[in-house]
């Protein structure tokens, strides 16, 4: 990996989800490229990497109060939230803490965003049927429709102090591919 160009300054970044298993990856490709990482997390105690320019910090994604000073003179926020839910167990905790994490920039004057949602979000001619019609109503409903409204709430709101990404990936491996 490639350390930060020496015409950049290394960034603070915030990740949220750092104890999971695209967050872990999050955080260890921001810390080989020379950045400065704060992890927002539940149990610090789940995150075993230790690193010079590692902080944790722990807070609930869905509380503000409870990781809003995390946020403090950061560059960046990115979020590999997630949970699973299904149609018989739906969740709200992308949008909660979406809401949440939004709320909290806006107070620190953080701009930068990247989250990540799922590939089959957006429904649309490139979708196979078997998607818009068998897996997501029947298996993943209970979270898609969450990160949905997740989406829209970050569409909604106003560009002028927000530069958000979303990533959708349609697939994530350990390991090489």
């Amino acid at each position: 990996m490639a350390a930060v160009s020496k015409d950049l300054k290394p960034l603070k970044i915030v990740v949220f989800g750092g104890s999971g298993l695209t967050g872990k990856e999050i955080v260890n490709q921001a810390l080989e490229r020379g950045h400065h990482v704060t992890v927002v997390v539940r149990d610090p105690a789940k995150i075993e990497r230790r690193h010079p320019n590692l902080q944790l910090h722990e807070g609930d994604a869905c509380d503000v109060e409870s990781f809003v000073s995390a946020l403090e003179g950061s560059d960046a926020v990115m979020s590999g939230l997630g949970v699973f839910a299904s149609i018989f167990n739906p969740t709200t905790f992308y949008s909660e803490s979406m809401q949440a994490i939004l709320e909290g920039m806006k107070r620190c004057g953080l701009k930068r965003l990247v989250t990540m949602t799922a590939w089959c979000t957006q429904p649309g001619p490139n979708n196979k049927w078997l998607v818009d019609w068998i897996i997501n109503p029947l298996l993943l409903n209970g979270m898609i429709k969450d990160m949905t409204t997740m989406e829209k709430l970050l569409e909604r709101t106003d560009a002028d102090w927000l530069d958000y990404t979303i990533v959708r990936p349609c697939g994530l491996v350990n390991g090489e591919f």
